[in-house]
């Protein structure tokens, strides 16, 4: 790969940013802004970082009302709620082999699932078919199936609202195995806790972080998963207190 003569070899990623604002813009352009905007001022957590967006205060507060406070993380992850429905032909026309191609960018930029998709046992492709099938399908398979035997698994960038949905569900229908890919992100890191300190979970509030005089980050990447955070710790810089970074790859968001 060829680099630019004007270019310095040892010019950093980008790592926030004026090229963070010009990514939000160019989402807000995606999915329109009026409708962006009534999202991120919704009462809700971040779908991304489970960070306080306002909560019952509205969005664009952190918990404690402090704002105006959001991140592109956040709407990167609400955007996709907001594309149009994917056409039907995307996949009438493309085989399951044709949508392996895809990048993880360019499957969510089709758009979003608005139906049910089934695919046959021999098929080669999705179909899209009418929601009172699909429930018949699935109750015919619950039917047949023992609660204490099942196992209902959800994603960690799921809403506040279809998480509930799901483990409502699951415990209607007999189970309480519910889980999700959050859970086992973390579970080395609580099992760690819990026979260090004796405590798989956190043990300060996010109020607290604007007392500390040091703030010590350890295998972490807040400049890319919870970039809120970021604010926290250049706080804790200018208020004299000291950020301490344990971390064998640098991250350029952490970088000065």
């Amino acid at each position: 790969m060829s680099t630019s003569s004007s270019e310095k070899p040892d010019k950093l990623p980008v790592g926030g940013g004026l090229k963070a604002v010009q990514y939000v813009l160019s989402i807000a352009g995606d999915v329109g802004p009026h409708r962006l905007m009534q999202t991120v001022r919704s009462k809700n957590t971040c779908k991304a970082c489970a960070f306080g967006t306002g909560g019952q205060r509205g969005g664009l507060h952190n918990e404690y009302s402090h704002g105006i406070e959001i991140c592109n993380k956040n709407i990167q992850a609400q955007s996709g709620d907001l594309r149009p429905p994917i056409p039907a032909a995307i996949f009438s026309d493309n085989s399951l082999a044709e949508l392996r191609r895809l990048s993880g960018r360019e499957l969510e930029a089709l758009g979003r699932l608005a139906h049910p998709l089934y695919k046959a046992p021999g098929a080669d492709r999705y179909r899209i078919i009418d929601m009172n099938t699909a429930l018949q399908m699935i109750s015919e398979r619950l039917q047949g199936t023992d609660p204490q035997r099942s196992f209902f698994y959800s994603s960690g960038r799921s809403s506040n609202e279809a998480a509930f949905i799901l483990q409502l569900f699951a415990r209607l229908f007999g189970s309480n195995h519910v889980n999700n890919c959050s859970y086992y992100c973390h579970q080395a890191s609580g099992v760690g806790l819990q026979a260090s300190i004796g405590t798989g979970t956190a043990t300060v509030q996010y109020q607290d972080l604007h007392l500390a005089d040091t703030i010590v980050v350890i295998g972490a990447n807040p400049a890319s998963n919870h970039p809120r955070f970021l604010k926290v710790l250049i706080e804790c810089r200018r208020r004299g207190g000291q950020v301490i970074v344990i971390n064998p790859a640098e991250e350029p968001g952490l970088l000065r």
